[in-house]
Order: structure tokens, then sequence, then C-alpha cells
């Protein structure tokens, strides 16, 4: 595992793969290991770059106040969309579970 910046966030993330393969963003969860190894292993073998990564707050993310947290929504998604940015080379498929009904595509 290790941390990069995305959305002036820190961000814990960890890949699987080829670096120059398709992207594929694991999202949701509250943390990385939402997304099993073995899922991430064989996704990978098939030809994909696979990203899991922490939200905010937990595991290696930054923290804030739990009582008051200084984001919103819209920054967990604007966070996965500047992880994208950063990570893919080219194709990308972004796949998340919900959280009140939000998903990445």
């Amino acid at each position: 595992m290790t941390t990069v910046t995305a959305n002036g966030t820190v961000l814990g993330i960890e890949s699987f793969g080829d670096h120059d393969a398709p992207l594929v963003l694991l999202a949701g969860g509250t943390t990385m290991l939402s997304w099993p190894d073995a899922l991430c292993e064989q996704l990978a073998a098939g030809g994909r770059r696979v990203v899991r990564y922490d939200l905010r707050d937990s595991g290696e993310s930054t923290t804030t106040d739990p009582q008051a947290p200084a984001y919103t929504l819209r920054d967990l998604a604007a966070d996965a969309a500047a992880l994208v940015d950063r990570s893919a080379g080219g194709e990308r498929t972004s796949r998340g579970s919900g959280s009140a009904g939000w998903s990445l595509r």
C-alpha cells in the first residue's frame, strides 16, 4: 500500500497489475479492504490495472474530525475522479458500491 494526493487529499491506495494496462478503479465500502485481494488479483490477471483505495477518514487516507467532517459526498466523488485522472493512462472503468444510492460509473 502507498499514499497519493488526489483532489488535494492524501488517499491510501493499493494497485494490482501492469501500470500501463486499462484502469479499473474500485470504490466503495469504507476501506480498500472492502474489495477482496482475490477479486483484485483476478481482475488484474485479466489484463487490467486495478486500484482500490481508502475513502477519507479511513485506513491510510486523510482524517478529519469524525464528528464534524469538513467534506461532502461531492468531495468523495471528486476524490475518485481525481484518482482516475491521476492513475489512468488510457482506457478506464470505474465500479463502486453505493452509499445512500451513490455509485460510480
